[in-house]
């Protein structure tokens, strides 16, 4: 499993204790794996292989799915990929980012550096111009939202009516201002 929080480890851990799994957590602060995968959302779930290479499409998992769990037993225990994981843009390995993601993540960079230093307002309006400047990056806007309203992120479940009404907000406000 890997957590990703732009504001560490501390608020990451309730969550993957939730999970509930056995297994080793990672904490991806600085949204490496994002960055290499391109993966602009979460939760969501990937297979990569030892080298790397990812070899099944990113997508949401459901280890309850007999036929998603009958693939992932198949490529555990026979490294044969299942026919549906095949034909990935770029053979499955990591993408390079294009100028406006590039730009993007050194917001979100900058805006981590900010957090550590207390400067949350500053790592706010970092955040901001990096939404801007990928707007289809889920993973960043979900990081802005968690430090700019912790109560709808880090008190319970989930609450998906506010992020709805806030999408809603940021198409009228903040992705239409500079």
């Amino acid at each position: 499993m890997i957590a990703q929080d732009a504001q560490g480890a501390e608020l990451a851990r309730p969550w993957v204790e939730k999970a509930g799994g056995t297994y080793r957590a990672l904490l991806d602060q600085y949204n490496f794996i994002g960055k290499a995968y391109n993966l602009k959302y979460v939760p969501v779930g990937i297979a990569v292989d030892e080298t790397g290479r990812l070899v099944r499409p990113v997508g949401s998992v459901n280890i309850q799915d007999a036929e998603f769990l009958a693939d992932l037993k198949e490529w555990a225990e026979t490294d044969g990929i299942a026919k549906r994981w095949c034909g990935l843009p770029g053979g499955g390995l990591p993408q390079p980012m294009n100028p406006g993601e590039k730009q993007a993540d050194d917001h979100f960079q900058v805006a981590i550096a900010l957090l550590q230093e207390g400067k949350k307002q500053e790592a706010i309006a970092r955040l901001k111009k990096a939404v801007r400047l990928d707007p289809q990056n889920w993973l960043m806007r979900k990081q802005l939202w968690a430090i700019d309203a912790p109560e709808a992120f880090y008190a319970g479940e989930v609450n998906y009516d506010w992020q709805e009404a806030r999408k809603e907000a940021e198409a009228k406000e903040l992705l239409k201002s500079e």
